[in-house]
């Protein structure tokens, strides 16, 4: 069964399509030489946020004048990751995502290569990196979140603190509970704490 916002956000995506009088379909752009795998991956992170889908370029494909929506970088390896937050860059797709972020433009990161090595990175070398990230963040350099709609649905006729935790971890703003369902003392306290809302079905 479809929650609420799912609904009313599927409404609206149809509406806009059926009300858009010729427009183009929308493009995203991938800062990277084209693999069929990639684009197959790419189209299917996308595919939540675009109803009709959207066009997947790679770097120095025409956009036939369209401006990319989204600008995605696949991986950023260790050493682009350290140049990048000097200002530097040495290779082409890194000299387009410096560009795309001296021009005050947002670029999102599927993968950083520095995360892989969490458990055998000495800690002030990883300690390093995370902060690389967080400079790039400044820069306008961010991660690529997932689409996950803001809800969560839970079927449980007793809430916990725990089910408010996992929804708040998930980014979820509300957690829709069973009419009848019970809320313990913590799951309310906890709720107020993260800002996830506790909505009963009636």
């Amino acid at each position: 069964m479809m929650d609420m916002e799912e609904l009313v956000r599927a409404v609206v995506r149809e509406v806009l399509e059926r009300t858009a009088s010729g427009g183009a379909k929308p493009c995203v752009m991938v800062l990277a030489s084209r693999e069929t795998s990639l684009a197959e991956r790419v189209g299917a992170l996308m595919a939540p946020f675009y109803a009709n889908g959207a066009d997947v370029l790679f770097l120095g494909e025409d956009s036939g004048g369209r401006t990319p929506e989204r600008r995605l970088l696949p991986s950023l390896s260790c050493s682009d990751m350290a140049d990048l937050a000097a200002g530097r860059a040495s290779s082409p797709c890194m000299k387009e995502t410096l560009g795309l972020l001296l021009r005050g433009e947002t670029v999102e990161v599927l993968e950083f290569a520095y995360r892989s090595y969490v458990d055998t990175a000495p800690g002030p070398l990883y300690d390093l990196y995370v902060s690389y990230e967080k400079t790039l963040a400044g820069y306008g350099l961010k991660e690529f979140r997932p689409w996950k709609p803001e809800s969560a649905r839970v079927r449980e006729t007793l809430i916990t603190a725990a089910m408010v935790e996992r929804a708040g971890a998930e980014g979820r703003r509300a957690l829709i509970v069973p009419a009848k369902a019970n809320v313990t003392p913590l799951a309310a306290e906890t709720a107020d704490v993260l800002r996830v809302r506790i909505v009963k079905e009636g």
